[in-house]
């Protein structure tokens, strides 16, 4: 976006958040959280590049405003999501030094030969149920740095393949009750179960990424066909990676097994210890960590220094600080009665509503705020007697799918980008998102909602 048009954007989206904050009544506190939020959260998608800097101008103006105090600031910026982003970055950067992302993209390579699209189905398929498994961010601190290998060894544009994981990523979060923090939020707020996850969530999960996959071969097919001539072209053996010891990669992978399996069988792990829900999630990426730093504790400031992504940290800090304002003013609150009062009985009507509204949201705030929100919207359409159970999953589609429309939207896609950025690999405005974005969030969530729908009401089992 041109510098002129962007301050624009930024001042008119400004200047509407105030004149709705006063005409929907909302006391001075609320609108000045609501007006410097909004300028906050327009400015970083206006100039994305300088992302940290009104990440950071946010919370100073929260602060002098006196609508932000310490207590807040330090309950809303989810340290235990920092801290597990800091652990699994070492944990990645110690994989990604032994040389083992280039050994798996080596040995992926071999057993696709040189078919391209045989590849990116394989590497869409892998994103989702990685992120399934062992959550939306840590799959993609493993996968950009296999698809950057790839693209640079081929000699081509690496950006479609970032998005192509990172839709696969975010659609394939919601399979499980472990892929995203919604699906954890949702969880725990109504109780359920990881069975319940794969009864209603997963099947919808699966036709979307099929859907994707599809989307993905038709709207990057020049992408992949060059990626498919370049294979051809090139001696794959040249690709192996001989050269890494036998004994880095076993290391490698013991230092893998070790971090993912407390992360995908964390809760039966935090019942057996008598842990607190979610204490396993941190506990196996500080435990990664740790057996990273051991073994590279010759040069442990330097390795530090270049595996951990820190204005990228500072930047998911200060934001999501920045929105827990909201809750702490009552703007969340506000937001929730009125929405019961638009809100009707009708189940099937809701199912859709209920995804609009969240949808929207999610792709320009957190999606679990988005979800936040609507929870106790639900639960007063419950206590009147609607039947709200579909509308659990209609809020989790709706929250992670809707993760694809912009790059704020998630978390991983932040995450994606700041890799490209950071290797020097490319660049991706908000702009060059939305060509693709918005089409891989609604397509996907019809056809999930489709199948919802159909399973509600009975017309498939």
């Amino acid at each position: 976006m041109g510098s002129e048009r962007g301050v624009l954007a930024v001042l008119g989206l400004t200047a509407a958040a105030i004149v709705l904050s006063v005409v929907g009544g909302l006391n001075l506190k609320q609108t000045i959280a609501v007006t410097i939020i909004t300028f906050q959260t327009a400015s970083i998608m206006a100039f994305w590049e300088y992302k940290v800097l009104f990440a950071i101008l946010g919370i100073f103006l929260l602060f002098l405003t006196g609508v932000m105090d310490i207590e807040h600031f330090v309950e809303s910026t989810h340290l235990d999501v920092i801290v597990f982003l800091i652990g699994m970055m070492i944990v990645v950067n110690y994989l990604e030094e032994k040389g083992f992302f280039e050994y798996t993209i080596a040995s992926l390579v071999e057993k696709t030969g040189s078919n391209a699209f045989l590849l990116v189905a394989l590497l869409i398929v892998v994103s989702a149920f990685s992120a399934s498994l062992v959550g939306i961010v840590t799959a993609i601190l493993f996968l950009v740095p296999m698809v950057l290998r790839i693209s640079l060894f081929c000699r081509v544009n690496p950006v479609p393949f970032i998005y192509m994981i990172s839709f696969a990523a975010n659609i394939g979060s919601s399979a499980t009750v472990v892929g995203n923090p919604v699906g954890v939020l949702i969880a725990l707020e109504v109780g359920l179960s990881f069975h319940d996850f794969l009864n209603w969530a997963t099947p919808s999960t699966l036709t979307a990424v099929l859907l994707i996959t599809a989307l993905s071969f038709k709207i990057f097919s020049r992408d992949i066909e060059s990626l498919n001539k370049s294979l051809s072209s090139l001696d794959l053996k040249s690709m192996r990676v001989d050269r890494i010891p036998r004994r880095e990669l076993v290391k490698a992978w013991l230092l893998l097994i070790a971090v993912l399996t407390p992360l995908i069988i964390h809760d039966t792990l935090e019942h057996i210890l008598h842990l607190k829900k979610g204490s396993m999630l941190i506990v196996a990426a500080l435990g990664g960590a740790i057996m990273a730093l051991f073994l590279e504790r010759s040069r442990l400031r330097d390795f530090l220094e270049s595996g951990v992504d820190w204005p990228l940290l500072l930047f998911f800090m200060f934001l999501f600080a920045s929105i827990g304002s909201l809750e702490q003013v009552g703007v969340t609150e506000i937001m929730a009665s009125a929405l019961k009062e638009i809100m009707g009985g009708n189940v099937a009507q809701l199912v859709f509503l209920v995804a609009i509204i969240v949808g929207l949201l999610s792709s320009v705030l957190d999606n679990v705020l988005a979800v936040a929100f609507f929870i106790p919207v639900i639960r007063n359409l419950e206590a009147m007697g609607v039947n709200v159970f579909p509308l659990w999953w209609s809020m989790l589609f709706a929250a992670t799918y809707f993760g694809n429309f912009t790059i704020v939207a998630s978390t991983a896609n932040i995450t994606a980008v700041s890799i490209l950025e950071s290797r020097g690999a490319g660049k991706i405005t908000l702009k060059d998102w939305m060509k693709y974005g918005p089409l891989f969030s609604v397509a996907p969530l019809i056809l999930a909602l489709g199948v919802l729908y159909a399973r509600t009401f009975g017309l498939i089992p």
